[in-house]
């Protein structure tokens, strides 16, 4: 299947009010790059060349301890999600893994040309450092997660954020019960055993893979985004 790269920059959040002139810059020096299901795009590590942009499919990033359990940070899975953009600015490795979920089609940006283009359209960069701000401040609320709230309240607000992002109170779960309870910070049956407790308190339907919130402001309040009573 054909990739229209310019109609894909369109959709990412720092490239969408580019001019045609821009987008057209931009796409002359992007590439389109295939990865079968379960694919390693990069490895922590490996030299940041370039950053990446979804087209189609999904992909996880994720970091390894020392012990090599694996913890998922991110889900890049609507088209113009953007990946490792960061490395553009910090001059370092790429600071994790990326793996694909599904067959994916992905935008690679290089970075030697993308700094380039920078030069040529500041504009550009400064939405960048507007992205960039934000994606800082996720990864704040992750270690708050991590650090602060139990696994029901992880849950809770994942179920909560997916509620919001999917605009629908009955939605599927993004990602296998495995890789959930990893991007959790917890095991399969400690996952299986809270998403039960939800159940049994009526506080949501659970039908395989698809989630209905029945009772959003219990949900809210063990999520911490409501004052319990």
């Amino acid at each position: 299947m054909e990739v229209d790269i310019a109609s894909h920059l369109k959709k990412n959040i720092l490239f969408g009010c580019l001019n045609s002139f821009q987008l057209s810059a931009l796409s002359r020096i992007a590439a389109i790059k295939r990865y079968p299901k379960e694919a390693l795009i990069f490895s922590e590590g490996d030299p940041a060349l370039g950053f990446y942009i979804i087209a189609q499919g999904r992909v996880k990033i994720y970091k390894l301890s020392a012990q090599g359990k694996e913890y998922i940070m991110h889900i890049a899975d609507r088209p113009g999600d953007t990946i490792a953009e960061v490395t553009v600015f910090s001059g370092e490795d790429y600071p994790a893994f990326a793996q694909a979920i599904t067959d994916c089609a992905l935008l690679f940006i290089p970075k030697s040309g993308f700094l380039s283009i920078l030069k040529e359209y500041p504009e550009i960069g400064m939405r960048m450092l507007g992205a960039l701000a934000a994606r800082q401040r996720k990864f704040a609320d992750i270690i708050e997660d991590l650090s602060l709230r139990d696994v029901l309240s992880r849950l809770s607000r994942h179920i909560l954020n997916l509620s919001e992002k999917k605009q629908s109170n009955t939605f599927e779960l993004d990602m296998r019960k495995s890789e959930l309870a990893l991007k959790l910070a917890t095991i399969p049956e400690t996952l299986s055993r809270n998403l039960r407790k939800l159940k049994t308190r009526k506080i949501i339907s659970l039908k395989e893979n698809k989630i209905t919130i029945l009772n959003k402001e219990t949900l809210q309040r063990l999520a911490g985004k409501l004052p319990l009573t």
